[in-house]
């Protein structure tokens, strides 16, 4: 599989971590997640990206609080309280874009 781009998108991930144990939302408690809205548009999103790019676009969800991100996070000033999408590094949007937007920022990137 070779990606001729590489789409990183952070956005906050339901559940938390508390010593080595990962605990996840309840469907119950997800209503109440902040992000659960944002999270169900970047949803409908990736499933378009696939579609449309197949295996020519690489795409990474990543938990802003990850301290793998620690880097991204200072150089773009991502917040976990907003969507952030980094293409072949560069800072393309915030928030939920949509489709035909992002699809056009896409398709005119030099890559």
């Amino acid at each position: 599989m070779s990606y001729s781009s590489r789409l990183k998108v952070y956005i906050e991930q339901p559940g938390f971590s508390v010593g080595c144990v990962d605990l996840e939302y309840s469907e119950e408690e997800m209503k109440s997640f902040p992000m659960a809205s944002g999270r169900l548009q970047v949803g409908k999103i990736l499933v378009k990206l696939r579609e449309k790019y197949g295996d020519d676009l690489r795409v990474d969800l990543i938990d802003p609080r990850s301290l793998t991100a620690m880097l991204d996070i200072l150089k773009y000033r991502i917040k976990s309280t907003e969507p952030t999408w980094i293409l072949d590094g560069k800072l393309i949007f915030r928030g939920v874009p949509e489709w035909e937007e992002l699809q056009a920022i896409i398709d005119a990137f030099p890559g």
